[in-house]
């Protein structure tokens, strides 16, 4: 059977090794011209384990890890140390839980995607028609085709939900927060660290392909174009006005450069449907079921999402009437329990009061005194 998968990141990649190896024709349509690098490390966690020791790249994962060199220092509005950080003290549902890079994991998946598997990169879905024989999809190039089925795995701003299953405001429910992301420049030594004032988090680390900032900071849902990059790079520069401490005058200057590589903006969102199948559309990843980047389960839920889709689809002669109540069932109870993680993610990276941010930073050093020597350094 033919299937159509749009988004080329690790919901999408997963979904197209396993249709793939299930039998199925695929083509991988993207909107950029390749696959997206930058972004923040993820996590392959609890059953995604399990999901990527049966594609094989389990090993692979583990290989190209991140490599934690030990807690690092948590800062306050004058730059000064108050306490030390490790996320593993907050963040592993297992003591097998892997942190890697995008770039990196999303190289290991197409590794593993058979060479028939057809990409199509700047290209996106027009419309769609669906009916009893499937999905008459027309490209935005003009190209049509007609598909089994489409998978819309294309994140937050899901142009395949849109089209099957109506408005992003249906769905996409503001967290509380904007998240930013960028490559810091080589040209100057950075301190790895993380600054916190009530509502703001600006950090920088280096997971091993490079330094990188990141900026959480909680607000109200701002109206803005998502494609204006120019318009997100203004208000990146408005939460970090904040704050005039540590290296944060450099960090700005990295957010607002318009050469500056590994740009990322965004709400962070969790995705609420009460179905994620459509006649014969699906969506998976961000696009059905955002955990939002708080929960740390976004890219877990995506590869075991893409599994159970494919093998259940499959299982099902590709009758989709009859794969749906089955998907839900066995997927409904991991998502819920994943977006639930993100509630405790929030007080942890973003205290809302300087008590808050007082007491999870006497957490910290706590912990620091409970875990110490428990966990070694990675590998280099």
């Amino acid at each position: 059977m033919d299937v159509l998968i749009s988004g080329a990141s690790m919901a999408g990649l997963s979904a197209a090794c396993w249709f793939a190896h299930l039998g199925h024709r695929v083509t991988v349509i993207e909107r950029a011209d390749g696959l997206r690098p930058g972004g923040a490390p993820i996590d392959v966690r609890g059953r995604a384990l399990g999901t990527a020791r049966r594609m094989g790249i389990l090993q692979q994962i583990d290989d190209q890890k991140v490599v934690i060199a030990g807690p690092a220092p948590v800062l306050d509005a004058t730059g000064t140390q108050v306490a030390t950080l490790d996320l593993r003290w907050f963040a592993n549902e297992t003591d097998e839980d892997i942190e890697i890079s995008r770039d990196r994991l999303n190289r290991i998946l197409l590794g593993v995607i058979p060479e028939d598997v057809e990409f199509r990169f700047k290209a996106s879905i027009a419309s769609m028609v669906d009916g009893a024989d499937g999905v008459a999809v027309t490209f935005l190039d003009g190209a049509q085709g007609r598909y089994d089925l489409v998978v819309g795995a294309d994140g937050l701003h899901s142009n395949v939900r849109k089209l099957a299953f109506g408005p992003e405001k249906n769905y996409v429910r503001h967290f509380g927060y904007y998240v930013a992301l960028v490559d810091l420049p080589n040209d100057r030594p950075w301190q790895r660290g993380m600054l916190n004032v009530p509502g703001l988090t600006i950090a920088v680390r280096d997971a091993g392909d490079g330094p990188q900032a990141l900026m959480l900071c909680a607000s109200p849902e701002i109206d803005y174009d998502y494609r204006d990059v120019a318009s997100h790079r203004r208000i990146v520069d408005g939460f970090l006005s904040r704050v005039d401490a540590w290296q944060v005058r450099e960090i700005r200057s990295a957010f607002t450069d318009p050469a500056a590589k590994g740009f990322y903006f965004d709400s962070v969102s969790q995705t609420h449907m009460p179905s994620w199948i459509h006649g014969n559309v699906a969506v998976i990843g961000d696009a059905g079921h955002c955990a939002a980047l708080l929960s740390g389960m976004g890219t877990t839920l995506a590869m075991v999402a893409a599994e159970t889709l494919a093998s259940t689809w499959t299982d099902c002669g590709g009758d989709m009437g009859a794969a749906a109540p089955i998907y839900h069932e066995r997927l409904r109870p991991y998502v819920e329990q994943c977006q639930a993680f993100a509630h405790e993610g929030g007080p942890i990276m973003v205290p809302m009061t300087q008590e808050a941010l007082d007491q999870r930073n006497a957490k910290f050093r706590a912990c620091a005194e409970e875990f110490a020597g428990r966990f070694e350094p990675a590998r280099a």
